[in-house]
């Protein structure tokens, strides 16, 4: 008789109002919304189906009940490794499925930053960059030889690029690099002022 009360309209507003807000995978709903998922599963004839019914990728969401506490860890490392930012933002838009899943095992972002051995306090910091932060952190990247084109800047330092590009260069990324004394050219490696006119 339950199931009589969920149509697939009804099953289907249900799923995509905990997109992006809770899990979807099958499990999670048969625990949770053990009606629903019932009902889903006679209606469509599968989770799956029902999932794809409302537009979302299966795939990407079966990877939710994947994620343990060590996935978790790794993914943060990974991410660390390869200079992504890590604040609280900037991994809900990026990274959705890894801070749900953070979420789900560690309660919060932060904790989740404690446990892989991050410094969650200096990580937030960095969303109040000064404008001599900027500068300075671009400088360093330069004096390293990192390459500052703007596809690499985006893979790689994409924090950075927003700040700079928004607080010392105007909308540009050209503009952000000569304002740190820095002369970049798109055949060649980014190089100072002072060696530009040597």
């Amino acid at each position: 008789m339950i199931y009589q009360s969920w149509t697939a309209h009804a099953i289907k507003q249900h799923i995509l109002s905990k997109d992006g807000i809770e899990p979807l995978n099958s499990h999670y709903y048969a625990v949770n919304y053990p009606d629903v998922y019932a009902a889903a599963e006679r209606m469509f004839g599968g989770w799956q189906y029902a999932i794809e019914s409302c537009g979302l990728d299966y795939e990407k969401i079966r990877k939710y009940k994947r994620w343990s506490k060590e996935k978790v860890l790794d993914e943060i490392k990974r991410l660390k490794a390869e200079k992504h930012s890590l604040n609280s933002k900037t991994i809900q838009q990026t990274q959705r499925p890894l801070y749900l899943a953070a979420l789900r095992r560690f309660k919060s972002w932060g904790n989740a930053l404690e446990a892989a051995g991050l410094n969650y306090k200096k990580i937030r910091k960095r969303r109040r960059m000064t404008e001599d932060d900027i500068r300075k952190e671009i400088q360093a990247l330069a004096k390293k030889g990192t390459d500052l084109s703007y596809a690499n800047m985006r893979s790689n330092h994409l924090y950075l690029l927003a700040n700079a590009m928004r607080k010392i260069g105007n909308g540009s990324w050209v503009a952000s690099l000569k304002s740190c004394g820095i002369k970049y050219r798109r055949t060649r490696r980014p190089q100072t002022a002072d060696k530009a006119s040597a």
